[in-house]
Formats: structure tokens, sequence, C-alpha cells
């Protein structure tokens, strides 16, 4: 008795195979749309915290710096070295909160990983059965 594969000609296998290399397409541009909306919000929350953070963080960096240098003075240094140290510790602290922001924007933070590694994977499983 031939089993119910024997009986199906070429032109249903390859259709079979085209519906099926459709829906995986079709799977993959929506699992691609979601990981991109995903990153984008990443991308929109990264600058957003960006600017609260400066934004917050510059009244309190004064006021912070200028205690700095009074106590500096007030321990024996001059009023310019005093300044000038409270200063540079302003400049790294800044220049650390905007290289955290910058990576948090990076192409290679904000690329789509997972989509890439299934697409490639669904490549592989496509020339191994063709």
């Amino acid at each position: 008795m031939p089993s119910p594969f024997d009986e199906r000609g070429i032109s249903d296998l390859v259709g079979d195979a085209v519906n099926q290399f459709t829906k995986l397409i079709r799977n993959e541009m929506a699992i691609a749309r979601a990981e991109l909306s995903e990153k984008a919000t990443e991308a929109a929350m990264g600058a957003g915290l960006i600017l609260g953070g400066a934004l917050l963080l510059i009244p309190a960096m004064v006021l912070l710096l200028i205690a700095l240098a009074a106590w500096l003075t007030e321990v024996g240094l001059s009023a310019a070295v005093s300044n000038l140290i409270a200063g540079v510790i302003g400049l790294l602290i800044s220049a650390v909160l905007a290289w955290i922001g910058k990576t948090k924007l990076s192409p290679e933070h904000l690329k789509p990983k997972h989509t890439i590694r299934e697409v490639e994977r669904d490549l592989a499983a496509v020339k191994e059965r063709g």
C-alpha cells in the first residue's frame, strides 16, 4: 500500500516548501519588528536618561563642587588651586556620564542581535534542505 506522501507531486512539494518559507519569513519579520521596536525604546530611554540626568545633575554638581572648593581652601590650598581641582573632578564626572549615555546609543548596542542570529539560522536550514 503506497504512503500518502508517494501520491504527492513535485509541484505540491514545491508549493508546501514555498508556503513554509513564506511563513518563516513572515515570522522572522514580526520578530525583527518587535526587536527593532524594543531597541528604539531603549534608545529613546537612553537619550531621555542622559537629558534628565544632565538637567538634574547640573545644580547638584555646582553646589558640590563649590563646597569641595571651599573645603580645599579651608584646609590650606589657595582659592585658585581649590577651584581648579573641583573643576577637574566635575569634568571627569560629566565625561563618565556622557560615555555611559553614548554606549547606550551605540549602533552595536542597538543592533537586533536576536533577529540576525535567527535569520542566519534559518538561511542555514534552507541551504541544508536545498
